[in-house]
């Protein structure tokens, strides 16, 4: 990872403003690391600001950033428009927790911006953003916010604790808790974030949720269905939803007696389907979602394919799984 820390303050220096973007609908992964990046990015002098989410944030971001700006922790947001009507000196681009062009905050703003850096953790696909400067891919890591401890730890730079709060609840919500997708590096930015003032009591409160949102998730697992023994999925409606939904969904799956792995299904766009895929180990979902676009490891895995519904997407994809797991 050395190399794309010094990639990273190479081009933050030779760069007069920086644009940091994460992908839309921004969860706390997304966020919390960008949030983390703007301020190393100040602390080296230089002007940075956020791209604006466009949509409600979600119930769990929105408590930080309340939160944060209780405390007098405020960050420069700019929205789309203000980006395309205003000129900038040698900007640079950095694109967190996502590499997909059509999941970016902003497509305009994508393109805009000729010098971009990419650092995401998940599997690559056909239509991801080539045009860079550097991109980091590793779908080994937990989150971003893993890589963004990582580069607080490279740097020896002390930010507030409230800020490494929201950085572990990203950890804890893309790890379920640290039940999946860790390694032992994982835990030990972890500790990394408590040690600097992470609240595991802040991070509960965040997380909490509200009973009417649980009661729609229950819904749809009530109606999910046990393709081949063992395995379930669970199709949502076809409102547009965020990967933090989904893969709520599927995490919730795995979490039924004798249940060995679990798919969820539902629409990331107007454009894309997403499928998140987990298991016990028992089941290789990484296999079953390279088999219908996607790719992932043995027991984390996801697809997004365009230009289907769900309905579609949940044919094609009992009919892989039937194949699979014979």
């Amino acid at each position: 990872m050395r190399e794309l820390f010094e990639i990273l303050n190479e081009n933050i220096k030779k760069h007069d403003e920086i644009i940091i973007m994460t992908h839309a609908r921004p969860d706390l992964d997304g966020m919390g690391s960008s949030l983390a990046l703007y301020k190393i990015i100040s602390s080296m002098k230089k002007k940075c600001f956020i791209v604006s989410p466009k949509e409600k944030l979600y119930r769990s971001l929105d408590k930080a950033m309340k939160l944060l700006s209780e405390n007098d922790i405020n960050f420069e947001f700019r929205s789309e428009d203000d980006i395309l009507n205003n000129k900038f000196n040698k900007p640079l681009l950095v694109v967190l927790d996502t590499q997909k062009t059509e999941l970016v905050e902003s497509e305009k703003v994508l393109d805009l911006i000729d010098d971009k850096i990419v650092i995401d953790h998940h599997i690559g696909s056909l239509d991801s953003i080539d045009d860079t400067i550097y991109k980091y891919s590793d779908a080994n890591k937990s989150s971003i916010v893993e890589v963004m401890a990582e580069y607080l730890n490279y740097l020896d730079l002390k930010i507030e604790p409230l800020i490494m709060t929201v950085l572990l609840s990203g950890m804890v919500v893309d790890t379920s808790s640290f039940n999946i997708k860790t390694t032992a590096r994982t835990f030990d930015m972890a500790s990394y974030l408590a040690r600097n003032g992470a609240d595991f009591v802040i991070i509960q409160d965040l997380l909490k949720e509200p009973r009417e949102e649980m009661v729609q998730r229950y819904s749809f697992i009530s109606n999910s269905v046990e393709v081949v023994p063992d395995v379930l999925m669970c199709k949502m409606d076809d409102k547009i939803h965020g990967n933090v939904d989904i893969a709520l969904l599927a995490k919730e799956l795995l979490k039924f007696e004798d249940i060995k792995a679990s798919f969820a299904i539902g629409r990331l766009s107007q454009s894309i389907v997403g499928v998140s895929a987990r298991s016990m180990g028992n089941v290789n979902v990484g296999e079953i979602m390279e088999k219908i676009g996607g790719g992932g490891h043995l027991t984390d895995a996801a697809a997004q394919i365009k230009g289907k519904s769900v309905d579609e997407v949940a044919k094609d994809l009992e009919k892989v799984i039937k194949d699979v797991i014979k």
